[in-house]
């Protein structure tokens, strides 16, 4: 983790431009635990570490006071609506490069245990996809978070938009799981598992029914940020 911190703040202190410092930049994030999340009113997680240690390295008077939590989708807008503003942890995907919305710093260090995408399901349902197909074909709704990593993999494959039934937040999309709102949703299953503990749920009532290819997670900046 070390050498990664000081790769990333070489790439992110020589990189802004000299109109728009690192001072400048606005800091954004959401309740993804185990990278970014708060606890008991503080800020924590594996990304926010990371850019904490990229602030102290280069010598930057911030700490998570500066970083605002906010949903995910009001996140994606201020990257894509204003100069100057950082938002993380963002997972880069090819629908999301081709759009060339936003620009990205990698990488995030990622725990094993903590990485991948996948689609969740209540035991007992039947539930299960053995391929891309089988996904497009399933003729039910799924749950999303709004402008989440996994809505952007369901479209990567090609899974019809108008399936996709979307939740603000994470808890909120859980808790639509748990009262039948939906059979399937697609999240990371560790973050799910966390914030199932953290709602009470049994954990063990739910499965994972696809896995994702991994992806690289990192920090996305207004495009008009000189990366």
């Amino acid at each position: 983790m070390k050498k990664i911190v000081l790769i990333l703040t070489f790439v992110l202190v020589s990189s802004i431009s000299s109109a728009l410092t690192l001072e400048d930049i606005k800091w954004y994030t959401e309740d993804y635990p185990p990278y970014n999340f708060k606890e008991n009113g503080v800020l924590k997680g594996i990304a926010v570490e990371t850019l904490v240690a990229m602030w102290k390295k280069a010598g930057l008077n911030k700490n998570v006071n500066d970083i605002n939590l906010v949903p995910w989708a009001r996140g994606v807008n201020k990257i894509k609506t204003i100069p100057g503003t950082c938002l993380f942890s963002t997972t880069i995907t090819a629908e999301r490069k081709n759009v060339l919305e936003w620009k990205y710093v990698f990488p995030i260090p990622q725990k094993i245990d903590a990485a991948g995408y996948h689609l969740i399901a209540k035991k007992g349902k039947g539930i299960k996809f053995n391929s891309v197909a089988d996904i497009q074909n399933y003729d039910k709704r799924i749950g999303v978070v709004r402008g989440d990593i996994c809505e952007s993999l369901l479209l990567e494959i090609n899974v019809n938009a108008n399936k996709f039934d979307k939740a603000v937040d994470p808890k909120t999309l859980i808790k639509k799981l748990d009262n039948k709102r939906y059979d399937v949703i697609a999240y990371a299953h560790p973050t799910i598992v966390i914030l199932m503990k953290e709602l009470g749920m049994n954990i063990d009532a739910y499965e994972v029914v696809f896995t994702f290819a991994d992806k690289s997670m990192g920090y996305a900046f207004h495009k008009s940020t000189d990366l």
